[in-house]
Parts: C-alpha cells; structure tokens; sequence
C-alpha cells in the first residue's frame, strides 16, 4: 500500500516511529490513552475530520494508543495473518486468544486488541495498521466480514514441508 492510500492520522503515527526518529514523548502520551481516550485527542484531533462521530473518534483514540505499544508497521496483511506468524508452531495457545478477538463486541475489543498487539510486540511481529484501521471502522457490520477475513488468514492452509516435497 503506497502512503497516498494511508489515511493522514496513520501516516503520522507511522512518522513518530520512522527509521531515523522515535518520538517517546508522543508515544508515551498515546499509551495513556489505552486508559484515557481523552489523553490521545491532542494528537489525533488534528488528523481526523471535525465531523467525525463519537464512536470513530474513540476507535481512532484505541487506534494510536494500541499504536504506541507495538509501533512497527507491516506492510501487507491483518489481524489474522499477523498472529498466525506470531504463532509459529504453538497455534493452540494463541487460538484460544484470536477467537476471544474474533467474537467480541466493539465494547470488548479495546482489553483484547491491547493483550493482542501486545503479544505481537513481544514475538516482533509488526501490524499493518492502515487496514487495522479500515477493519475496526467495519467491525460492526452485520455480516462480520472482518471477523471472516481474519479467520481466513489466522487458518489459512499452509502446507507442511514433507507435504510440499512430496509434489
């Protein structure tokens, strides 16, 4: 995804942590938010349009403080495919964490997402945030096509390597 598709509050976290520069002022701010939404407006406000709604607003506040814990950027893929890496072989445990995710209600997920990402933080798996962003905006639609392409991606065929060498 090319920077012209981020959208503008993303493109600036991405900024305080960029290759050269580590903002732990503003990061440090954020993490307070992961308490206190209040405490990220002063960041996100900015970033954001003024008639965003309440809701929007405070998914975008869960959105930089979950930034703040883990703020390396994937490139590609979502929720699903990054804990199915972070995985690795002991699948079972983190299942049992990605399935409390996938079958919460907008209310729970601000406690999930941050024991989430947090867990990808400590097996160095980074999050592709823009579409983080773009999945918690749709986490409530009525078909729950987010909850599904997590699911696709956490269990995903991939085959065993005497399975591949076989062909």
């Amino acid at each position: 995804m090319n920077e012209r598709e981020k959208h503008r509050l993303i493109q600036y976290l991405e900024s305080l942590a960029g290759e050269n520069t580590l903002d732990r002022g503003a990061l440090a701010k954020l993490r307070r938010a992961l308490y206190d939404p209040l405490e990220a407006y002063p960041v996100i406000l900015p970033y954001l349009p003024e008639n965003v709604s309440e809701y929007e607003l405070n998914l975008y506040a869960l959105l930089a403080a979950l930034f703040s814990i883990n703020p390396h950027t994937a490139p590609d893929g979502n929720m699903g495919a990054h804990m199915r890496l972070a995985a690795g072989e002991q699948i079972e445990a983190t299942e049992r964490r990605f399935v409390n995710v996938l079958r919460a209600n907008a209310e729970d997920l601000p406690v999930l997402l941050r024991q989430s990402v947090s867990y990808l933080r400590s097996k160095d798996v980074a999050v592709n945030w823009e579409q983080l962003r773009r999945d918690l905006l749709a986490w409530n639609h009525a078909e729950r096509y987010v909850q599904k392409n997590w699911a696709r991606s956490f269990w995903s065929f991939v085959p065993k390597t005497d399975e591949v060498e076989k062909k």
